[in-house]
């Protein structure tokens, strides 16, 4: 009896292992969490990673584009609850901030749903930049599991905050104004 259940145990935590290894970011964990750390480990603030990805034209931007200005990267997926809930607030924020030099990219993990981008872009008035990321991007950004997950990067380019889950409008507000 040890035995089995101790085969069980180990199965259950291979099972576990491998849908998060190969689910990657597009998991489709929705927390509504508001666990939030200084930096991806918790401790000194690092540099963000870079990145090129293609937006919904084709276009591919690099991070190179945003050095040096306050910007917040924002995984997501538009069939994630959460992620549609933040998006009114995000638009907000980034517009009353853009003037000051602000940048807000938005980085999609939507897999099957792709098509749907332009519309979702469109639908919720969102005018700052919306990228397709993949798996590499994520394990970049400390292998993003659960969506969303929003980056705070400061001028000097380190990432200064990372919160998990849905943020609030006055939250992402304040962390925003951190930043500039």
């Amino acid at each position: 009896m040890p035995l089995v259940l101790i085969l069980v145990v180990v199965f259950a935590a291979a099972l576990v292992l491998y849908r998060n290894w190969q689910g990657g970011a597009g998991s489709g964990k929705e927390s509504r969490e508001t666990a939030t750390s200084t930096s991806p480990g918790g401790g000194a603030p690092v540099t963000a990673p870079p990145f090129s990805l293609p937006d919904i034209n084709g276009n591919v931007y690099s991070s190179d584009r945003f050095a040096g200005k306050p910007t917040v990267i924002n995984f997501f997926a538009t069939w994630c609850p959460p992620c549609r809930e933040e998006i009114p607030g995000f638009v907000e924020v980034y517009n009353r901030h853009r003037g000051k030099g602000f940048e807000l990219i938005g980085i999609a993990l939507d897999k099957e749903t792709r098509e749907n981008l332009p519309g979702f872009i469109m639908n919720n008035g969102i005018e700052y930049r919306i990228l397709f990321g993949d798996l590499a991007t994520t394990r970049a950004y400390g292998g993003v599991s659960s969506i969303p997950t929003t980056f705070f990067v400061g001028k000097d380019g380190r990432i200064k905050n990372v919160h998990v889950g849905y943020i609030d409008t006055d939250t992402f507000d304040r962390e925003v104004q951190k930043l500039l």
